[in-house]
């Protein structure tokens, strides 16, 4: 069947009522042999997968706030690099994006739709908004019999091994670590005083409070940084404008701005260009968007964390799909493979460059492959 992207017709899916896709397996009990040896060296092996198994479409998703925030998009794209790793093994695979815009009901709602439309026969990536909602997402995907991999946000209390086997994973880059290192990158710039301007991310998401705590140990580090100015731009590129256009007014002596994602960071810079500060004032974000990059080798920004979307999104569904087929078994996975880290690299003029020009590849057959040493 000829791969079509079904986000356009997800719209109308959600006004009908739901039909079961036709060709279901997931209750059959036709599952391969799982894998009993270290995770570490765990293989996808084509020949292992049931024939029936592949035969089955099997619906793919990444639910997230749209593709507008380049860091997201690159959780996209992974998607579409594992399906076409599907293709690559003979397995029939369509996907979609779960687009919540920042809803927190839309996006369990999606979610529960998406799920029962695939009757099963369902994979999915979740960076769910809030901490709240990380279970109802992963319960939402448990009703109909599919398999969810969640990132960044989540209860400290719940987790994936609250609902086995359904929820697969949780996974998240260091957030705090990332938010120190480019602390510290900006301060050390700074010559270890001066004021800056902060701007956080969304209020409650997991990954904006980490990356904060990250920086108050640098704060606590460096005494004579003083924070004058601190808000939330809620990852979003024109708030973070807008707030860095008003402090600058009070503040033109400011000499950093630590922004809690790339997103934000590029509307500080466009502030600071408008102001005549741009390139003298420095920028530090979080998640290497190419914008972001480009400004790191420009001399426009000073550092950013690749918290690399692409492996995220693609290697989260490779870890489900192993799920899905019955090559692993959930429920006898060790704890650190159900909760872990993803790894993360810190860009700055030194290695800028090379992050813009190396396009990614992956070995989707080792899925395991992005859990951090």
């Amino acid at each position: 069947m000829k791969k079509r992207l079904l986000a356009l017709l997800f719209a109308a899916i959600l006004l009908v009522p739901i039909v079961a896709a036709c060709g279901s397996d997931s209750g059959s009990g036709d599952q391969a042999e799982a894998y009993t040896g270290d995770l570490a060296n765990f293989v996808i092996n084509p020949a292992d997968i049931p024939q029936s198994k592949l035969d089955t479409t099997l619906y793919l998703a990444v639910s997230i706030r749209g593709v507008e925030n380049p860091y997201l998009a690159t959780i996209y794209e992974g998607m579409i690099m594992f399906s076409a790793y599907l293709d690559s093994i003979g397995q029939k695979n369509e996907y979609q994006i779960l687009d919540s815009q920042g809803n927190n009901d839309a996006e369990v709602q999606n979610m529960r739709q998406f799920a029962a439309m695939a009757d099963g026969n369902a994979i999915a990536y979740s960076d769910p908004n809030e901490n709240a909602i990380a279970f109802a997402l992963a319960e939402a995907m448990a009703e109909s019999g599919g398999f969810i991999g969640t990132a960044w946000n989540k209860p400290d209390d719940v987790g994936p091994m609250d609902l086995t086997p359904n929820w697969v994973i949780h996974t998240s880059p260091d957030n705090q670590q990332s938010g120190y290192d480019i602390s510290v990158q900006l301060f050390d710039h700074m010559g270890g005083s001066g004021k800056i301007f902060v701007v956080e991310g969304m209020l409650g998401n997991t990954a904006a409070i980490d990356r904060a705590i990250g920086l108050q140990r640098a704060l606590d580090e460096y005494p004579n940084i003083e924070a004058v100015e601190w808000d939330t731009g809620n990852w979003a590129t024109g708030e973070a404008h807008d707030l860095v256009q008003t402090w600058l007014s009070n503040h033109p002596d400011v000499g950093g701005i630590w922004c809690a994602n790339d997103n934000m960071a590029t509307g500080a810079i466009q502030a600071l260009d408008t102001a005549g500060l741009k390139g003298d004032v420095m920028v530090v974000g979080i998640d290497a968007t190419t914008d972001m990059v480009e400004a790191v080798r420009d001399g426009f920004a000073l550092a950013t964390v690749s918290s690399n979307g692409y492996l995220q999104g693609g290697y989260t569904l490779a870890i489900c799909y192993a799920a899905w087929t019955g090559l692993i078994d959930v429920a006898n996975m060790p704890a650190a493979y159900r909760e872990f880290a993803t790894p993360s690299v810190l860009v700055t003029s030194a290695n800028a460059n090379q992050m813009l020009t190396e396009t990614p590849s992956f070995d989707f057959s080792r899925p395991f492959d992005a859990k951090a040493s």
